[in-house]
């Protein structure tokens, strides 16, 4: 497998006194696509993948280094460019919470999409997030306590040989040190909790992986997630 070298970023906030508006976000790409993964997957969705993580997880399999600024203005002009049907907004990463992506959702809200943010749980930022559809996937011993009441899923990642035998859910996630575990949904968390098998880009090791995953689903009662974009081959 690849070994992601992308060097982790600190956050951004928004100063005092300056304007939501004028904010310029680290994007690395704006695409039509499938979202292949959790509550929405199957359903015709736009990405919008910030540039950065706070993290630097061994296995991602995702770039997002690469960036140029945007302002919400200029997001909403490249969103709408598209001419796509979906009515999901998807906002990614790298880890979206690393910057002020509080008023961005409210404007997309305002025009009636509905948003959606995946994040590895481990920073905050103010925002409408009663409104909008959080799916954690923890990469981290701990979630943000802040984050905590508005996650509406968890999603994990898991390898063959990394499955606990107490809850069938994985130790650590792609790679990344978590201590003393990998954390786990929080205590009065009652929502989905999703579980796809990494993809390591070797079919044995995949299936071994596929294999393992499933029999936790049964086992546990945790729903099975398969990256459906790339069985159909989208972004």
């Amino acid at each position: 497998m690849k070994h992601n070298n992308q060097a982790p970023s600190p956050p951004e906030r928004l100063t005092a006194n300056s304007e939501p508006r004028e904010f310029l976000y680290g994007v690395h790409s704006i695409f039509a696509t499938i979202q292949g993964e959790g509550i929405y997957a199957g359903m015709p969705a736009i990405f919008v993948r910030l540039a950065g993580c706070n993290l630097q997880c061994p296995a991602c399999d995702t770039v997002y280094t690469s960036s140029q600024r945007m302002s919400i203005p200029t997001i909403i002009e490249s969103i709408e460019a598209l001419k796509s049907v979906a009515k999901l907004i998807v906002i990614s990463g790298g880890e979206p919470f690393r910057q002020p992506i509080g008023a961005l959702c409210y404007e997309l809200i305002q025009k009636r999409w509905v948003v959606q943010i995946e994040t590895n749980g481990s920073l905050f930022q103010p925002g409408p997030w009663p409104h909008v559809a959080i799916v954690c996937s923890p990469k981290t011993g701990k979630v943000n306590s802040k984050l905590q009441p508005f996650i509406n899923a968890y999603k994990y990642v898991a390898a063959e040989n990394d499955i606990s035998d107490d809850d069938g859910l994985p130790t650590i996630a792609l790679g990344h040190p978590a201590a003393p575990r990998l954390a786990r949904p929080h205590a009065d968390f009652k929502g989905p909790v999703y579980l796809q098998p990494l993809d390591e880009q070797d079919e044995v090791k995949n299936l071994r992986n596929l294999d393992a995953v499933v029999e936790s689903c049964l086992k546990f009662g945790h729903i099975l997630c398969i990256q459906i974009h790339k069985i159909v081959k989208v972004p």
